[in-house]
Formats: C-alpha cells, structure tokens, sequence
C-alpha cells in the first residue's frame, strides 16, 4: 500500500524488531519477564491468529485491563476476530500489564507490546481500546503513557498512530475520554467496520493528513464520532447548554448509534479458548443481542434495543463450523431464556453430548427443560436476579418478578440437585426504603427455606450467596435523571444487611465497594471536564480520594445531582434510537411504582422508537 510523505498511515522504522529469525535482536532486561508472560500466553491458546505485516493495515486492539479479563470478553474477542477477517488488516492484541510487570513496563515507557508480535505499540497504524467498564478507563489513559504517547490528542502528531475507542461503555457516553482519543465507533462492530475499512484504505493509500481522514470518516461514515469536530458549550452554572458540531468539520448534528442485522451476520463466538480465563473449558456463543424486558436501570436492554435473536439453525451451524468440536458451550445473551428457540437449542447440544451455561437465567422463564439442561450439565451452582427484595421495588425497576415466580424457580433447580443459589440485588434504587432492605432479607429467609427443605432430602446442604451491588444510573436509561444514592448512605444500607444476616446459617452476603460505585457513576455521566480527573489518576498517580477533593468541580455535580427533566446530557451526541420523552415517560412510571410490558418487535412495536424506520 503506497503512502505519502505526509500519511499517517506508513511503515515507521522498527528499532528492535527484525522480522525473521529470532524477533528480537536485544532484549531489555527489565522486560524479559514480560516476554516471557506473552510467549506463554500464546503457547497455551488456541485459535490465534499470526499475520504477515507485509503490505497490510496493521491495528492494535487494547483491552486496558488484565489479559484474563480481556481474554474473557465475548465482544473483545468479536472484534478482535472482524478486524483479522479481512484480508488486508492485521490486528494483534494489547492489555493492561500484569501487577507483578506492571513497574518493568512503566520504567521502560514507549514499549507497551502486542500479545502476538511483541511489537511496540508506536508501530502500530491504529491502537483502538475496546472499552466494557468504566472503571477501566483510567487503565486506558495509563496505557496511552506506556506506549509512549501523548495522553492529550492536540499533543499527538503523524509520528504516532491514531487512538480510537469502542466498546459498550462508549456507547453510552464517550465524553469522559473525548480529550484523548481521536475518535469512537459509536456501534456494533459488524455494522460499522466495513464502512470504516472501506475508508481507511482508499484514504490511506492516498497518503492523507491526520486531519483530512478524520474528516472523512466524519463525514462519511455513519457511527464514527470524532470529538475534535464538536465543541460543547456550558450554562453559568456548569450544565450543559448544548454539543455542536463545528463548521467545515462534515460532522452531523448527533453521531448514529450502529446496529447489526443478526439475520445476515454470523454468531459471536470465542475464537481463541485458552486455560488462563474465567472461561477456559468453554466456547462462549452469543445467541442474541437485546433484551425486551424494559429493566429501568440496564443500560444493556436500551442501548442494544431492538431485541435480536439469531435462529437455532444458525448458531448449531456456527458451532459445528471449521470442524473443531467444542464439548462446553457457554450461552449469552441479556436474556438468554427469552430465544424463542432455547428449548430446542438445549435439547440440540445436550444430544450431541456437550454440557451448557448460561449467562443470565430469569427466574419466571426458568423452565423445567432448562433446569434439566443444567443438571445434565452438572452444575452446582446457579444465579438468578431479583435485583429487589420487595415486589413494589420491583415494579419501580420493571423487574417484573413476584415472589412466587422466584421461589418456583429455586425449587426447581433445588430439586435437580442444583443445591447453590447466587442471588443478585441492588441497593440504592430510586425510592427505595428500610421496608425495601427488609424485603431483601426476607427473601434470602424465604429461598433458603425452600432449598433446605429439598436439599435436606438429599443428605446435602445448599448455600445461599447474596450479591449485593450499589445502583449505579447509567445514561440512555429511565433513571439517567436520577441522583447516585451516596456512599455513606449504601454503606449504612450495606452493614444493615450484613447484620440482618450475619446469624442466618447457610446463607452468605457478599457486596461492592460504594466508593468504586461513586467514581463508576462520576464517569458514567461525566462529560469532558472529567477527563482532566482521569488525566491526574492515570498520569500522575493521584489517588482517586485525593483527586476527587482536588479536582476545580465539585464531583458531586455529576454524581448526587437529581436532573431537570429538560437538562442537555452529554451523551446525547449520540442518536441511539429511544426517545427521550419515552425515557422521561418510563421514569415517571418508575416513581409511581407502575409496570410497562415487555417490548416485542415482531409485534411491530413503536412505543420507544427503536425499531422505527
């Protein structure tokens, strides 16, 4: 591919990679270790993919945490199987350095290596972040320091790759990080990646500036945001008055959220297995994206709307590709016992004699043929979600669940000789009360009462493991409007459980750290003006306390502050489909504690605005 003199797209000169032979002519003391850590990740995997650079784009795919989380993330491994899909790309993977390489790495900036290579990232064309949590971000920002690259994005020039972002906690707000990178991908990686290739290469071939091609992909790709091209602007007191675009920029007034069409696209799975995940024995398989279920506090079920499935047909036919047999198949989904084929998915793999799991199981869809596919596939422990203890609460939430269906859903398993039951709740919900924390305690009583009934039968004791999380409002949800309950209040909310429970046998009680919560819900539904927040984190190791009570904004403005219904979001330079005002209507609903039916689009369903043409 020629390049010009002014392209950012180019072969830098590679200091200490030769290409053949031994790739390395000089080792770093310092960074032998970690070498030593790559070579042995690689060893161990399956399914990776080794390309020849010669001639092609080469991206360098970040996951800015551990290599067994990353390695553990379906839509990680997704993209990293799209973009080493076409023929003239090369992607090779980065992660967040291991604790114990961790000081090698930041004595040696400038040599952040990729997994399959060892290649530095600066030889790099792309280095794009897929990005899950928002707690990782910090991560990310340090990352960008390790490779050697200027944090800031106006500090950056044609000698260093451009920096992009995707992944689910961009999708819903990217502002946080819109100091750093150079651009998103607002969307699903098999809508948007072809489009964006297809510019890439003619423009890179004509030898661009930076700029010029920034200006293309804004103008030409739908679901590319480029934050350079919008400046916000802010009322007098710290709102967000509006986010334009800027002029001459090509860039649209809102960046289109992009959705795959799961009828022509082929099924996620893992592409690489390897023992050093979560996962290791299991290839994980998407069966659909979206939920209809409505959760008011799941960011998952809005942004992804409209619900999708991909057919029974064509996920076993996926499975049986490229004729490796894979005996543990891992099923996930947002609501995985809502495919409407899952019946017969079930009975399929069971007789072809591989075991399943499933990433999420409801409790009123928890039939007895699934109960039977988790006792043939010798599972000792299931976890179900009533995320509120009291059935009021769960109106509120649209978790429409009632105590009945929960503990048929426990018997069930109970009875198939699934003995340990993990139980999901949030405290800190909108208008939650003590009588609400007292529900959650009840309901543990209540489940354990049941399951030691059945399990007493058996001459073995089940356990009862509550995981208790703090409500965090996430943008694109009914509850974006909502103030974060505080972390001395979901403390004292904590210890009140705790203590309720401390003496109930049989039952365990395990919560999340508020303060992590705070900074969770801070970054969230910050917008740019947290970045330099994240800047003295990441850069200069502030701790986040330290940081937090330093910084020029009080953060308490975008974490305990309740919202006017008429406030201007950051993150509504994205056009994700659901309407505001359904948004607003679904909140109001909420704080009378009443329900909304599940959303079903093949009932051609134009309540929310999601599956509008």
């Amino acid at each position: 591919m020629p390049r010009g003199p002014e392209a950012w797209i180019r072969y830098r000169p590679t200091t200490w990679f030769q290409g053949s032979g031994s790739p390395f002519r000089y080792e770093f003391p310092m960074l032998f270790n970690v070498r030593q850590r790559h070579r042995r990740w690689l060893s161990e995997e399956t399914g990776t993919v080794i390309k020849d650079w010669r001639g092609r784009v080469r991206i360098g795919l970040a996951f800015p945490n551990r290599y067994a989380v990353g390695m553990s993330n379906l839509g990680f491994q997704t993209v990293y199987a799209a973009l080493n899909g076409f023929e003239d790309v090369v992607c090779e993977r980065f992660f967040y350095p291991e604790s114990e390489d961790l000081p090698a790495v930041r004595q040696n900036p400038g040599r952040l290596l990729s997994l399959e290579s060892q290649r530095p990232a600066r030889d790099f064309d792309l280095f794009v972040f897929s990005v899950a949590y928002e707690n990782d971000y910090v991560n990310a920002i340090e990352m960008l320091k390790l490779a050697g690259f200027p944090a800031r994005r106006e500090q950056r020039n044609r000698e260093h790759p451009l920096l992009a972002a995707g992944g689910v906690a961009v999708f819903l707000n990217p502002e946080p990080l819109a100091l750093f990178l150079d651009f998103f991908f607002i969307g699903e990686a098999e809508a948007i990646l072809p489009d964006f290739l297809r510019v890439l290469n003619e423009k890179g071939e004509s030898g661009c500036s930076r700029s010029e091609f920034l200006r293309e992909l804004s103008e030409r790709v739908a679901g590319i945001y480029v934050p350079a091209h919008f400046e916000p602007a802010y009322r007098e007191d710290g709102t967000l008055e509006r986010i334009s675009p800027l002029p001459g920029t090509g860039a649209p007034q809102r960046v289109v959220y992009r959705r795959a069409d799961l009828d022509r696209a082929q099924p996620c799975h893992s592409v690489i297995l390897t023992p050093n995940t979560e996962f290791s024995s299991t290839m994980l398989l998407e069966i659909g994206r979206g939920c209809g279920r409505g959760c008011r506090f799941c960011a998952a079920g809005f942004v992804y709307r409209p619900m999708r499935f991909h057919s029974a047909e064509r996920l076993l036919r996926a499975l049986n590709a490229g004729g490796e047999r894979h005996p543990r198949i891992g099923l996930v989904s947002a609501a995985v016992s809502d495919h409407p084929e899952i019946g017969f998915l079930c009975r399929s793999l069971l007789e072809d004699g591989r075991s399943l799991s499933f990433s999420s199981l409801r409790a009123d869809t928890l039939t007895p043929e699934i109960a039977s596919a988790l006792e043939s596939s010798r599972h000792q422990a299931v976890a179900i979600a009533p995320e509120a203890g009291s059935e009021r609460l769960r109106k509120v939430v649209n978790k429409n669940l009632d105590m009945t269906q929960i503990l048929t859903a426990a018997e069930r398993l109970t009875e198939k000789g699934i003995l340990h039951l993990k139980l999901y709740f949030m405290i800190g919900l909108p208008t939650e009360s003590a009588e609400d924390l007292e529900a959650i305690v009840d309901t543990a009583k209540a489940i354990k009462h049941h399951v030691l009934k059945i399990s007493r039968g058996r001459k073995r004791l089940g356990t009862i493991t509550l995981s208790v999380h703090s409500f965090v409002p996430k943008p694109f949800t009914p509850f974006q409007w909502v103030a974060f309950a505080g972390v001395g209040e979901l403390k004292n909310r904590a210890k009140w459980i705790r203590n309720a429970l401390k003496k109930v046998p049989n039952v365990r009680v395990h919560f999340d750290l508020p303060k992590w919560a705070y900074v969770q819900a801070l970054l969230a539904r910050g917008d740019r003006r947290v970045g330099t927040l994240l800047e003295k984190v990441a850069l200069r190791s502030t701790p986040w306390s330290k940081a937090l009570r330093e910084h020029v904004i009080n953060p308490d403005f975008w974490v305990m502050r309740e919202r006017g219904r008429d406030e201007v979001f950051p993150w509504e330079v994205i056009e994700h489909g659901v309407r505001r005002d359904y948004l607003w209507r679904e909140y109001e609903l909420a704080l009378k504690g009443e329900s909304t039916p599940e959303c079903r689009p093949e009932e051609d369903c134009r309540r929310c605005g999601a599956c509008a043409p």
